[in-house]
C-alpha cells in the first residue's frame, strides 16, 4: 500500500472517537444499516469486550453448524443426495462466516468509508448538489431496503416453517413430525425431544443472524459506489459550472484566478476520490477471493437440488426451500454485482461529461487543470479480484453461465 495511502488510514482511525460523536448522516439517513450492524457486532467504533465477545459467540455459531452439518454426513450414508442436502447449506454458511471475519478484519477500510459519508455533506455547495446528494443518499437506502425486505420475508418463512412443526409435535407422533422437519436441513436424526428443540432454536439464531450478517456485508460495496458516484457528480456539475462562468462573460484576470482557486479544490477533492477508491479497490481482491468461488459453487449446488425437486414433484416443501435457498443466493450475487456495476458506469459517465465541446475556449491555466483530470479520469475504477474476477453485469453472468456448466456437469454424472 502506498504511504499517502497509509497515511490517510492513519488519519482516519486517529479521528475514530472524533466521528463517533459526529455520525449524523447514518442517523438521519443509514439509521436502520447502521442499527443491523450494532446488532450483529459489525459496528467498527464499538470495540468493547462486550462486543468482541458478541463477535466471537456469532463466529462460533456459524462454525460450529458448519462443522455439525459435515459431521452428519460423515457419520450417514454418503450419496450424491445427501452430499447435496448438506452442502446446499454448508456453503452459504461458510460464506457468511468468511465475510463476517474479513468485514472485521477490514475494519479500517469501514472506517475510512465512513469517515467519507460523513464528510459528505461538508462537500455540499448549493442545492442542484443537495439534490445529487439527497438521490444517491435515497438509491442507496433503497438498496439496503431490498436487502432488508428479502432477509426479512425469508426469516419469517423459516419462522412459520419451523413453528409449523413444532405445534404439530403436538398432533402428531413426535418421531415422525421431527423426522419430517431434520431431512430438509439436515441428516442428524433426533431421538430425544429436546434434541429437537434445541436444533429448532439453533437454526432459528443462524438464520437471523446469518441474514443480518448478509445484509451488514453485502451492503458495504453499495455504500461505496454511491458515495463515490455522487461525488463524481458533484465535480463534473462544479467543473461545467466552472466552464459555463468563463466562456458566457467577458472576465477579467482577477475573475480567472478565483475561478482557477476553485478549480484547485474541485482537483482536491477529486484526487481524495480517486485516492479513496484505489484503497477500497485494492482491499476487495482479499475480501471477496474465497466467497465468490464458493458462490458459483453454492449456486450450483443448490440449483440442481431445486431440479431436481421439480422434476420428482413428490415433495412440495423441498421445492419451496430449495427455491428460498437458490432466490436468496441469486439476489445477493446479483446485488454486489449491480452495485459494482454503478462505480464503473459512473466513472465511465464522469469521464466523458468532461469532455465538454466549449472546454477548449477557456484561460490556458484552467485547460491544463482540465486536462489532468481526464487524464486521472481514463483509467477505469473497478472492483476486481485480482484482476481474475470483476463484479459487474458481465460478471454475474459469467458466475451465472459457470454455475450452469457445473450443474448440467454433476447432473450427467448423476
Amino acid at each position: 500500500m502506498k504511504p499517502r495511502y497509509s497515511r490517510m488510514i492513519l488519519g482516519v482511525l486517529y479521528d475514530s472517537l472524533y466521528l463517533t460523536r459526529n455520525m449524523d448522516v447514518f442517523d438521519k439517513h443509514y439509521h436502520t444499516y447502521c442499527t443491523v450492524l450494532k446488532i450483529i457486532g459489525l459496528w467498527p467504533y464499538n470495540n468493547s469486550i462486550y462486543v468482541w465477545i458478541q463477535r466471537l459467540w456469532i463466529s462460533t455459531l456459524f462454525l460450529g453448524n458448519i462443522i455439525f452439518q459435515i459431521l452428519s454426513l460423515i457419520r450417514s450414508e454418503i450419496t450424491l443426495r445427501n452430499c447435496i442436502l448438506i452442502l446446499s447449506t454448508t456453503c452459504p454458511l461458510t460464506i457468511i462466516l468468511l465475510r463476517y471475519i474479513s468485514f472485521i478484519i477490514f475494519f479500517p477500510m469501514v472506517k475510512l468509508l465512513f469517515h467519507h459519508i460523513c464528510m459528505e455533506e461538508n462537500v455540499v455547495q448549493d442545492l442542484i448538489e443537495t439534490h445529487i446528494r439527497t438521490k444517491y443518499i435515497g438509491d442507496c437506502r433503497y438498496m439496503i431496503e431490498i436487502l432488508l425486505h428479502m432477509v426479512f420475508s425469508t426469516i419469517i418463512l423459516f419462522s412459520i416453517f419451523l413453528l409449523y412443526f413444532v405445534t404439530m409435535d403436538f398432533i402428531m407422533p413426535l418421531n415422525e413430525s421431527r423426522r419430517y422437519i431434520l431431512r430438509y436441513i439436515t441428516l442428524f436424526s433426533a431421538n430425544r425431544t429436546i434434541y429437537f428443540y434445541i436444533l429448532y432454536l439453533d437454526f432459528l439464531f443462524v438464520i437471523i443472524f446469518g441474514l443480518l450478517s448478509i445484509i451488514c456485508t453485502e451492503s458495504i460495496v453499495g455504500l461505496c459506489s454511491y458515495h463515490t458516484s455522487m461525488l463524481f457528480k458533484i465535480i463534473s456539475h462544479r467543473i461545467r459550472k466552472i466552464i459555463t462562468y468563463l466562456t458566457m462573460f467577458n472576465v477579467s484576470s482577477k475573475q480567472i484566478d478565483s475561478k482557477l482557486a476553485e478549480l484547485h479544490h474541485v482537483v482536491d477533492i477529486h484526487n481524495q476520490t480517486i485516492g479513496f477508491i484505489n484503497i477500497m479497490i485494492n482491499n476487495s481482491g482479499k475480501q471477496f477471493m474465497m466467497s465468490t468461488l464458493l458462490n458459483v459453487i453454492s449456486m450450483t449446488i443448490n440449483l440442481h437440488r431445486l431440479v431436481s425437486a421439480i422434476i420428482t414433484k413428490t415433495d412440495q416443501l423441498e421445492i419451496l426451500i430449495s427455491l428460498i435457498f437458490y432466490f436468496n443466493q441469486l439476489v445477493m450475487i446479483f446485488l454486489k454485482n449491480h452495485n459494482a456495476q454503478i462505480l464503473i458506469n459512473n466513472n465511465e459517465e464522469f469521464f466523458h461529461e468532461l469532455y465538454i465541446p466549449v472546454w477548449y475556449f477557456v484561460p490556458l491555466k484552467i485547460q491544463k487543470i482540465l486536462l489532468l483530470i481526464m487524464i486521472r479520469s481514463s483509467t477505469a475504477c473497478i472492483f476486481h479480484i485480482f484482476g481474475v474476477f470483476i463484479p459487474c453485469y458481465v460478471g454475474f453472468t459469467t458466475m451465472l453461465s459457470t454455475s450452469f456448466s457445473y450443474f448440467t456437469l454433476i447432473y450427467s454424472i448423476q
